[in-house]
């Protein structure tokens, strides 16, 4: 997938807020939108090289987007959506062994109280999946979340609640960088989501995680990597 049809080299300066970035592209500086309001420990460095979406609107107040960030030898994504794109592009090419088969699926399916990211459909029976977006990673353990979530964990009780009541309920990790080998919850940062995790994991709510491939210009999935709670 490609990232977007202009995309710019910037340096990165400081983060003003959680949504804003300020940054250094040809020489002026500019405010960029931080798509990712986690906090992205070991990223958001100054003088790291990032890469940008540029996309002049009338109703934005910023011309630019950060995409990528150079960690090391390697570009990060910072762009959570870009983990649900890609979730329904290998949906559509049937290329996610680890979900299944199906026989069709629909994007944000209203379900109950909650709008989860996708619904497979296969003999009539529902298979609801949630996909958490991972950009952490610690010697090569991606960590979620890098922030206190109570939408996560209210998102995890409700598969559940979905399981027990015999429908089927996926949590899939997707890690937007290729150091990731295995996902794990950020029990330090959040506790209370790592507990309702290792109850899904009891309850049989499904745990799978991918990587991914990150070039300058594209990101793609990569290869399935387990998940160890």
């Amino acid at each position: 997938m490609k990232l977007g049809d202009t995309i710019v080299d910037g340096v990165f300066l400081e983060r003003p807020n959680r949504y804003l970035a300020q940054v250094e592209i040809n020489g002026e500086e500019v405010l960029a939108h931080v798509p990712d309001p986690g906090r992205l420990p070991g990223l958001m460095i100054p003088k790291r090289k990032v890469r940008l979406i540029h996309k002049p609107s009338e109703t934005r107040k910023t011309q630019y987007t950060l995409a990528l960030v150079r960690h090391q030898n390697l570009w990060v994504s910072v762009y959570p959506v870009f983990a649900n794109t890609l979730v329904k592009d290998g949906l559509t090419k049937n290329k996610i062994k680890c979900l299944g088969e199906f026989d069709s699926f629909s994007a944000e399916v209203k379900q109950g109280a909650s709008r989860f990211d996708f619904c497979l459909i296969k003999d009539g029976k529902e298979t609801y999946v949630e996909v958490k977006s991972v950009s952490l990673v610690e010697k090569t353990v991606g960590k979620f979340p890098d922030a206190p979530t109570e939408r996560g964990r209210k998102h995890v009780e409700e598969l559940i609640q979905l399981k027990q009541k015999g429908v089927g309920a996926v949590v899939l990790f997707v890690s937007q960088r290729s150091d990731t080998r295995s996902i794990s919850p950020n029990n330090e940062i959040d506790p209370k989501f790592g507990e309702a995790l290792r109850r899904a994991q009891d309850a049989g709510v499904g745990l799978f995680g991918i990587n991914c491939r990150v070039t300058a210009s594209s990101i793609s999935l990569n290869k399935e990597i387990p998940v160890d709670i």
